[in-house]
């Protein structure tokens, strides 16, 4: 008969992921909305406009969200979040890289306890422009303009879709580059309680940092975010 050790092993053992090449990527467009957020007044808002990415510099969640404008000075790394040291690490819970165009890239170093890990991005040469999301979010979105929803799983609120996030037949955009799953017009919504999602566990120290080649369109599709979680 087996014993417990069969199941959980003396050397223990743990879920947490620390490898960011086991994040999920996805690169969604060439629509200038893709990403959504329910803000504090119960609407659902996107990244193409400036109530999105106020969340993300706002005073309440601070310590969590980290928020930098690219600058345009391409192909030299911008820090977007940096934890030098912390008592008892944390998680990453996603990254919102910028848009840009098909023949550019926007490369992503992450740094987890001094170890450092570059993940590329680079859109089809003959697509358009896209944006990106690196970690645990969730397909769709609720309908603009109104403040009832649909509650969802893992911490989501906005569970609702409509028919302008479901993929089309276009199968040139449709595929998956260095790990990048790429759907033609795919919206998701970024939940306000993450940390239901896995996530990337660091120990002591994380940096996350951006580059890119080229620019879809400055304002707000210079935009990024992290958003973190310390414990």
């Amino acid at each position: 008969m087996s014993n417990l050790t069969d199941f959980f092993p003396s050397t223990g053992g743990s879920s947490d992921i620390t490898d960011p090449k086991l994040m999920p990527r996805l690169a969604t467009g060439p629509v200038s909305s893709t990403r959504y957020i329910k803000i504090s007044n119960g609407a659902v808002t996107s990244d193409g406009t400036t109530a999105f990415w106020d969340a993300f510099t706002g005073v309440a969640l601070s310590e969590e969200m980290s928020f930098l404008t690219l600058s345009a000075t391409f192909n030299t790394y911008e820090t977007v979040l940096d934890v030098s040291s912390s008592t008892n690490g944390g998680y990453l819970n996603y990254i919102l890289g910028s848009y840009i165009s098909g023949g550019q890239t926007e490369t992503y170093k992450i740094t987890v306890d001094g170890v450092a890990t570059e993940i590329v991005r680079a859109p089809p040469s003959n697509s358009q422009y896209q944006s990106s999301i690196l970690g645990w979010v969730a397909p769709g979105y609720g309908l603009d303009g109104t403040t009832t929803r649909v509650s969802g799983s893992m911490g989501e609120q906005s569970a609702k879709t409509s028919t302008y996030n479901q993929p089309t037949s276009n199968t040139v955009y449709t595929n998956t580059v260095n790990g990048f799953v790429y759907v033609y017009a795919n919206a998701y919504t970024l939940p306000n309680s993450p940390w239901a999602y896995p996530n990337l566990r660091f120990k002591e120290t994380l940096k996350v940092e951006i580059k890119r080649s080229g620019r879809y369109s400055s304002g707000v599709y210079d935009n990024t975010a992290v958003r973190h979680k310390m414990i």
